[in-house]
C-alpha cells in the first residue's frame, strides 16, 4: 500500500465505479423492449450509450471494507477510451486513469504517484481492464469481451418488464466462472450484474439504480470481496470534446509503497 493510501483509495475508488451520469445526453429516455426476442434485447443492451467524446460532472463515493469506510467528494471528466480524470476540491488532488497508467498528485503533502492501471486491483473486488471499467461505468455488459453470447434464463416469477441473461466461461483471471445481467425491458436498462468464479471468494455483484426514465445510472454499487464501493451522481453532461489536463509539479516526492 501507500503511505498516503487515504488519498489513493479515495480517489481511485472513485475513478473505478465513476458512471455515466444523469444529465446532458446521459437522461435521455430509455427504449422499450417489452415486444422484442430476447436476441434482439441483448443486442439492444450491448450497444455503446456513450456517443459523445466524453462527459463531466461530481461524484460523491464511499469505500467500505470490514473496518474502515472512506468517502469523498470529486468532480470528474471523462474521455472515451483514453482516461478518466478526478479532482478533489480546490484542487489540492488529482488522480489520473488511462488504459495503461494510474498517475496522481497530492498538494497537501507534495507526493505523486506513477504506475500501472493494474495499481487499482487491490483496491477493487476483481480486476478489471480498462474496457471492462467503461462499460462498467456505462451500465453495459461488463463482460462482453469474455461470453461470445448469453442466452435468457427463464425464472419461475419472472415479470413482463424484465429479461435475465446468463452464460459460463473461463479465463486466466477468473477460472471457470458464471456471468448474470438482469435486464428492465421499459425503459432498457441494466440493473443488476453478477459474477460467480473460482477464482473469488464471493460474487461479485453490480446494481444500478435509476431517476425516472434515463438510461444512464444516478447510483451505482459494486461489492465483493468484502468491499463495497458505492456511488452518488449528479451535475453530468456530455462534451463533444473533452481534454485531460493532468501535470504532476515540479519538486513534487513520489510516494512510496509499503
Amino acid at each position: 500500500m501507500f503511505r498516503n493510501r487515504g488519498l489513493l483509495m479515495g480517489l481511485t475508488a472513485a475513478v473505478l465505479l465513476t458512471s455515466a451520469c444523469k444529465s446532458g445526453f446521459m437522461a435521455t429516455k430509455g427504449e422499450d423492449s417489452r415486444g422484442l426476442t430476447p436476441d434482439e434485447v441483448y443486442e439492444r443492451i450491448t450497444v455503446s450509450k456513450t456517443e459523445d467524446e466524453g462527459y463531466r460532472g461530481k461524484i460523491r463515493a464511499s469505500l467500505t471494507q470490514p473496518n474502515s469506510k472512506k468517502e469523498v467528494s470529486l468532480s470528474v471528466r471523462y474521455a472515451k477510451d483514453q482516461g478518466l480524470l478526478f479532482s478533489a476540491p480546490l484542487g489540492v488532488a488529482k488522480a489520473l486513469i488511462t488504459p495503461d497508467k494510474l498517475a496522481y498528485y497530492n498538494k497537501l503533502n507534495r507526493t505523486y504517484f506513477e504506475g500501472s492501471f493494474k495499481d487499482l486491483d487491490s483496491l477493487l473486488p476483481i480486476s478489471f481492464s480498462f474496457d471492462q471499467l467503461q462499460r462498467l461505468l456505462n451500465a453495459e455488459v461488463v463482460f462482453a469481451d469474455q461470453v461470445s453470447a448469453m442466452k435468457e434464463v427463464k425464472r419461475l416469477r419472472r415479470t413482463k418488464n424484465q429479461m435475465h441473461y446468463s452464460a459460463s466461461f473461463n479465463s486466466t483471471d477468473f477460472g471457470n466462472a458464471t456471468y448474470e445481467v438482469m435486464v428492465q425491458l421499459n425503459p432498457t436498462r441494466i440493473v443488476h450484474q453478477e459474477l460467480v468464479s473460482t477464482k473469488l471468494k464471493t460474487p461479485v455483484i453490480i446494481t444500478y439504480s435509476y431517476e425516472n426514465d434515463a438510461t444512464m445510472p444516478a447510483e451505482i454499487k459494486l461489492s465483493g470481496a468484502g468491499k463495497t464501493l458505492h456511488l452518488f451522481l449528479s451535475d453530468f453532461e456530455s462534451q463533444k470534446v473533452m481534454s485531460l489536463p493532468f501535470q504532476i509539479p515540479s519538486g513534487y516526492r513520489r510516494a512510496i509503497k509499503q
